[in-house]
């Protein structure tokens, strides 16, 4: 009798992926009804439960295939987690017991969360970008001028001009400066290019009228959007600034 031929061997089985995508299912559906089913909502019991961990691993790390100085050791932090300043409804009444109790030394950290998020949200901004503090704007007047543009042109107009000359001997001073702006007449994505293109020049006409030495410095343009719906639109504005 001829001999039973053997089947190849057909490799690890991977059958058991079924049953874990099912378990992990079933745990994330079981923690997401935890979460939904706790009295607060707000994101500070994760940060319990995982933000010294978290801490700890961007302190410390793990080796990996890379070189590091990082330690090997992840381990849990001792310090407690915050408490987080959550605003209240308005028709509850707020005693100030949601910023801790100020009698007893237990060295909980108290954190506004508005706070919290405006300070990430300006140190990722300084990260991606340089920063600079302006100086305080100690007085401003402003231009209002309500004649059409010359589109087809796009010069500055002789109510430009005028206002540009009264305010020629304030700008050559030091600490003033002037600012074009173009109100867009809709708040489109067509009309606000248009405002800043219109803006810039008139900004170049207005310099080149003044001779100005520094016009980059002493003046500025832009384009914007009219957003009182009382008072009426004007086309152009000439505002000038001192700083402190």
């Amino acid at each position: 009798m001829p001999r039973k031929k053997r089947c190849p061997p057909s490799g690890p089985n991977q059958g058991y992926l079924v049953s874990f995508g099912d378990t992990m299912t079933a745990l994330l559906a079981f923690f997401i009804v935890l979460n939904s089913l706790a009295e607060e909502q707000t994101g500070a019991n994760l940060h319990s439960g995982t933000g010294s961990f978290v801490k700890a691993l961007k302190s410390f790390g793990v080796p990996g295939i890379f070189s590091s100085k990082l330690s090997a050791q992840a381990f849990q932090l001792e310090a407690p987690a915050p408490l987080y300043i959550v605003p209240a409804d308005e028709d509850e009444d707020v005693t100030g017991a949601s910023t801790g109790d100020e009698n007893t030394d237990d060295r909980q950290r108290i954190i506004d969360r508005e706070h919290e998020d405006f300070q990430r949200f300006l140190h990722e901004v300084n990260r991606w970008h340089e920063i600079s503090t302006e100086p305080s704007v100690d007085g401003e007047v402003a231009f209002d001028l309500f004649a059409k543009l010359e589109t087809e042109t796009g010069r500055a107009s002789p109510e430009l001009l005028s206002a540009a000359r009264q305010v020629a001997p304030v700008l050559r001073r030091d600490g003033y400066e002037a600012e074009i702006i173009v109100w867009a007449t809709t708040p489109s994505m067509t009309a606000w290019p248009r405002a800043i293109e219109q803006a810039h020049q008139l900004k170049q006409d207005v310099a080149a009228y003044l001779q100005l030495k520094d016009p980059e410095q002493k003046l500025k343009s832009s384009g914007r959007s009219w957003g009182s719906k009382t008072a009426k639109r004007p086309s152009v504005s000439l505002v000038v600034r001192r700083w402190e």
